[in-house]
């Protein structure tokens, strides 16, 4: 009987099951940004695009680098699972809630150093300034929420509740864009208004969700966490924030490495002119677009994989591995052949400039070698995240961060073909770095068990 349950867990069937859930979710992630964008298309000055533009890239840039809070509670919680463990579970979301909680009232409290410090590095106009500083301040308001639902998709995803996080991200989403509309469009507002629908909307999920699943027939299985004697051994519980806080202080590396890269791509690209940055701008954007696709299967790689490891239970682990591996692997094949197939609707739908289309087609190549090139990295890090191993996910960074700026030394001979190749290069060096150290994943799924709460 025990066989047969892990394989039901490792199916193919399950695995689409996990990862459909976060295709959809994800679709709707850039689509609220591009509304946000909209309604200020609407105003009579684009310097409002401009301001909500600049405070979107603030606030995105303070979420992503906290995009440990969710990956770190995911690891936990789905070797959590593994072990049957909910009392350790519901532990678990207490010390990331009160962490997320404790960071956004700190950024909250440094909103006027955070937006001076902004406003200052992107050397705007006056207006669009004034107008980012006013998104901004708002905007951060929603900080506590924004972090407490990473916390949230982290329990959620942990436990194999894809369908759960879906409802938190449409929720929030779709209130998000309602809200747009009836403040813009429905009171003349102008950035204040999409701003405090993005308070709102982030506000209202993440109420809505400890409601969810506090219920005591929720199926998330930490029904009534809410209870004093349980937050209190949670917060007591100093060994487990110590092993959070490393585990988060080596994918904040990590994540901070990767922002630096693709800086670095874009800062390389501005230097080649105005055409080069432009189609380097579009081929990033594009790797941010399928990026929410792969993420599918490295999410369901790092809840099967924790609970694997959970369980000790080496099969599990490599069927789990394999499995999602071989998922993504096709599906980025199927992106090449997309891209490369569909390149002239594909860059009309980005821009109406003759010189651009055709300086983007003599580099489209490389586009379509983004998904091949990158979708180990992906999988990698889903599986590393499920294993808690953010030590090898922060060096393995180092590596090819280091490959990366080594490269684009000697990439100025051949443009930006030597420059996209640099960036192709550095994708696939995150995936074989990751790779090197896979041998201590799965010894993790035969060492003797050891109880983390």
């Amino acid at each position: 009987m025990h066989r047969s349950t892990d394989d039901s867990h490792t199916s193919w069937r399950h695995i689409w099951r996990l990862a459909w859930p976060i295709i959809i979710s994800n679709v709707t992630v850039p689509l609220v940004g591009a509304v946000d964008v909209a309604m200020m298309g609407r105003l009579d000055d684009p310097a409002f695009i401009g301001g909500v533009g600049l405070g979107m890239m603030l606030f995105n840039a303070i979420y992503f680098g906290m995009g440990f809070l969710r990956m770190g509670t995911t690891g936990l919680v789905a070797q959590s699972q593994g072990r049957d463990a909910a009392t350790q579970i519901a532990r678990i979301l207490v010390r990331g809630l009160v962490l997320a909680f404790v960071i956004g009232l700190s950024v909250i409290l440094a909103a006027p150093v955070i937006t001076g410090i902004a406003a200052a590095l992107f050397s705007a106009s006056p207006l669009v300034e004034s107008l980012m500083v006013d998104y901004a301040t708002i905007r951060l308001f929603a900080a506590p929420a924004a972090l407490g639902n990473m916390v949230l998709l982290g329990v959620l995803y942990g436990r194999q509740q894809m369908f759960g996080g879906m409802l938190l991200l449409l929720i929030v989403n779709l209130i998000n864009l309602a809200l747009d509309f009836v403040f813009v469009l429905g009171l003349g507002m102008d950035v204040t208004g999409v701003a405090i629908a993005s308070v709102c909307a982030q506000w209202s999920g993440f109420l809505f969700m400890i409601w969810f699943i506090n219920r005591p027939q929720s199926k998330i299985g930490v029904g009534h966490f809410l209870q004093l004697k349980l937050i209190l051994a949670a917060l007591r519980d100093h060994a487990a924030y110590r092993r959070f806080f490393i585990l988060g202080r080596d994918i904040f590396i990590r994540t901070a490495l990767l922002v630096l890269c693709e800086a670095m791509v874009l800062n390389k690209a501005a230097k080649l002119g105005d055409l080069d940055l432009a189609t380097c701008q579009l081929v990033l954007t594009l790797f941010g677009i399928l990026a929410f696709a792969l993420d599918a299967f490295a999410y369901a790689a790092e809840a099967l994989v924790g609970e694997a490891i959970g369980k000790r239970n080496p099969e599990h682990l490599r069927i789990a591995i394999r499995r999602t591996n071989s998922l993504a692997a096709a599906l980025a094949l199927v992106i090449a052949a997309i891209l490369w197939f569909g390149d002239t609707i594909i860059l009309r739908l980005f821009t109406t400039q003759t010189a651009l289309i055709a300086h983007a087609h003599a580099h489209w190549l490389w586009a379509c070698l983004l998904a091949p090139a990158s979708f180990l990295a992906f999988q990698l890090d889903g599986i590393f995240v499920g294993a808690t191993r953010g030590q090898e996910m922060r060096n393995a960074m180092i590596v090819s961060a280091s490959g990366l700026t080594v490269a684009l030394l000697f990439s100025d001979a051949w443009g930006l073909h030597g420059l996209l190749a640099a960036f192709i290069g550095y994708l696939g060096l995150r995936g074989v770095s990751l790779w090197w150290h896979i041998d201590r994943v799965y010894a993790q799924a035969d060492a003797p068990l050891q109880q983390h709460s």
